[in-house]
This record gives C-alpha cells, structure tokens and sequence, in this order.
C-alpha cells in the first residue's frame, strides 16, 4: 500500500507501514530542540521512509501545543495565532498512512482534561506518547535559567526556596484543582507519563532517557527513534545546535536588567526584543561557566527520582535508555554557588537600550547594539547575589 506524505515543497510517494501516530511532549529541558530541529531538518528524508514531521504551517507544532494548553497569553500571542494548529496537525496525521510524529514540549504539563481533548481527534488510531526525561540536577538550573528568559528576577537561592523545596506532591497538582510548584511539574516524569498514559494505555506511554553528560547528542536519538518505532539510521543525527544555554553571571545580569523592566513591556515584546534577541541572541554567546546545582539538593533530587522511577516500572511503562542516567548531577562541594558571580555590565543601562530597541527605535540586538553603540559596560566590578 501507498500514501502520499507532504514536505510543504513538494509531494512524495512511499510505501507505509501500519499507521501510527506519535506524540511527544517533552519534558522541556531534555533535548526537545535538538530532536524537533533534527526531524524538521530531515522532513524529505523521513518521508521517503514513510515517517512525516508535519509542515502545515510556520510554528504550528508550538501553537498546536499552546492551543492545547491554552497558555497563549504566557507566551504573547492571542488566541486567534493559534487557533486550529492543533486541529490541522491531527488532521494531517489521520490522513498519513505511515508514522506522523508530533508535538511540544508545552504538552508535557497538560491536565488529565487537556489530553483527552487533544487526542480525541486522534481516537481509533494507533497513538503512542513520548515522554523523554533527563536528571534532575541538569534541569534544575536549565529550568531556573529558563523562567528568567522569561523574565522571572529570582536568585537560585529563591528558586530553590520557593520551588525545589517545596513540592506538594502531583496530588495537590492542575488535575486536584491545586498549583503545584511548576518546576515539580514541569519535571515529574512519573506523573506526566501517569496522565498521558491514562488516555493511551501505560504500554503505549514510553520514556526516554537522556544520556549522561558528555554523551555523544546522537544517543538520545537512537533512544528516541528507538520509542517511535523507526530506524535511527534514516537521519543524519549529528543534528542541529542545543537550545543556547547562559553562564552564570549572564542569568544575574539577566535577572537584573528583568528587574528594571518589570512591568514596562508586553509579554509578546518581551519574548522578541528581551528572551530572543538579547538573551539567547547575545547573553548565550559568552563564554564563562555554566550554573550547576548546588551538591547539598543531591540527596533531595536523588529521592524524587527513585520515587518516579519505581512508578514508572509499577506502571508498565516501556523505557528507552538507562534508567541510571537520571540520577541527578549536581556540582562537586566546594563548586561556587549559581548566585556567587559578579556583573560586568550595567542592567540599567541595557535596560534603557532594549526598551528603544522596543520602542521601534532601533534596529536588532547586535553585537553593537542599537543605533550602533556599544552595549553599556560598568567601570567596576560588583557581586550579584
């Protein structure tokens, strides 16, 4: 038998297996731009094994997510951008006659409610999910770092106040009616899998795992390939750039120039002039080191994971990958603390030039900076704790 799989470009006739549609929701933080980017990157080289990444419209896997969620407004955009992208995405997937994969890692915090909506389009076909997961000592700073890309002013030490030491447990979570502390949420593996898994059936919820540090990045995708049930051989996985990540004395910059535009620009400008152009456009290419848990969390990060790795094996859940890999890297005694750094620019200044830049004034966040100018530098050097 046939289908016809679509790239956007052109269309392409190959030979299908079984129809089977796969959703992967994340975690965030766990590789999910190396993986989207890989598979987008490849879309003709997919096809051509029946495999199809849907192209249906500019950044409609994203919106397709937000939609689900309906957290449009978090991320600056109306509801109107993202109307049907989820709709049009299982579409495609229903009429492919090979493997689709789709999905965001927005999906992976959507309530027991939001999944069953977002997959009954999709009943009567052969649905798996695809939770990946890596240790929690990484995520715990990748998550931090993140909140302050979008615009959160918390020291590492609040963070781990007001966040990693105080779960309440996935029962006083969104499905209880309760907020849990997001990056609980956000990272709980166990329970993702327990939510995705309740619409799916637990054998048809997978978990991958991500490597070690110093892994070499195409061993997540064999993993991964691996839960989607297609060979990782179709892709050439040296793959694209990992999301950019900042150093430490960037996040304290970063949380101090948010503390001076608090409240002074939508969230859909934030996100374009602030997180992207600046942040992950300038901040992330410095060099310098990289904040790394503190080794005093191991113990209470090592306990939530041997807590969710023996749900999943209770579950039945299958998993790609060594379970040992998420136990929790955190820094060596003695490391300097995340918040132990100094600032060498002023966060009032650079302040001043990303709101003219906002304003229209100015062309992009180059290295110059608007209207060419150097970006402001302190004179001295000061703690940022």
């Amino acid at each position: 038998m046939n289908a016809t799989g679509r790239s956007g470009w052109h269309d392409v006739t190959v030979p299908s297996p079984a129809p089977r549609i796969v959703v992967h929701v994340g975690l965030p933080k766990t590789g999910t731009t190396y993986l989207q980017g890989l598979l987008a990157g490849q879309r003709d080289r997919l096809l051509a094994a029946a495999v199809d990444y849907p192209l249906v419209r500019p950044g409609a896997m994203f919106h397709g997510a937000v939609e689900v969620r309906g957290s449009h407004a978090k991320f600056g955009l109306a509801a109107a951008d993202v109307a049907g992208a989820w709709a049009a995405l299982c579409e495609r997937a229903r009429g492919f006659g090979g493997t689709t994969v789709l999905g965001h890692e927005v999906l992976a915090g959507a309530t027991t409610a939001q999944i069953r909506t977002a997959l009954a389009p999709l009943a009567g076909h052969d649905v798996h999910v695809v939770v990946t997961a890596r240790d929690l000592g990484r995520q715990a700073t990748a998550h931090w770092q993140e909140e302050v890309k979008l615009g959160a002013t918390w020291s590492f030490a609040e963070f781990e106040r007001d966040q990693l030491r105080a779960d309440s447990g996935p029962d006083a979570g969104p499905d209880a009616g309760g907020v849990r502390p997001h990056f609980w949420h956000a990272q709980d593996f166990a329970d993702c899998l327990r939510r995705w898994g309740s619409a799916v059936g637990p054998e048809r919820a997978h978990l991958v795992v991500a490597p070690p540090p110093g892994a070499p990045p195409e061993e997540l995708w064999r993993r991964f390939a691996a839960a989607v049930g297609i060979d990782p051989g179709l892709l050439d996985a040296a793959g694209p750039p990992a999301n950019p990540s900042l150093g430490a004395a960037e996040v304290a910059l970063l949380r101090a120039v948010n503390a001076e535009l608090a409240g002074r620009l939508e969230p859909r400008i934030y996100n374009r002039v602030v997180k992207r152009g600046y942040a992950e456009g300038r901040l992330a290419g410095r060099p310098g080191p990289r904040p790394r848990t503190p080794h005093e969390l191991d113990g209470l990060l090592a306990d939530a994971t041997q807590r969710w790795v023996a749900q999943v094996a209770a579950a039945g859940h299958p998993v790609h990958g060594d379970l040992a890999d998420l136990a929790p890297v955190t820094a060596p005694a003695g490391t300097p603390h995340p918040d132990d750094v100094t600032l060498t620019d002023d966060p009032v200044a650079v302040a001043q030039v990303l709101l003219a830049e906002a304003d229209g004034r100015s062309g992009s966040t180059s290295a110059s900076g608007p209207h060419g100018r150097r970006w402001p530098r302190l004179v001295g050097r000061r703690r940022q704790g």
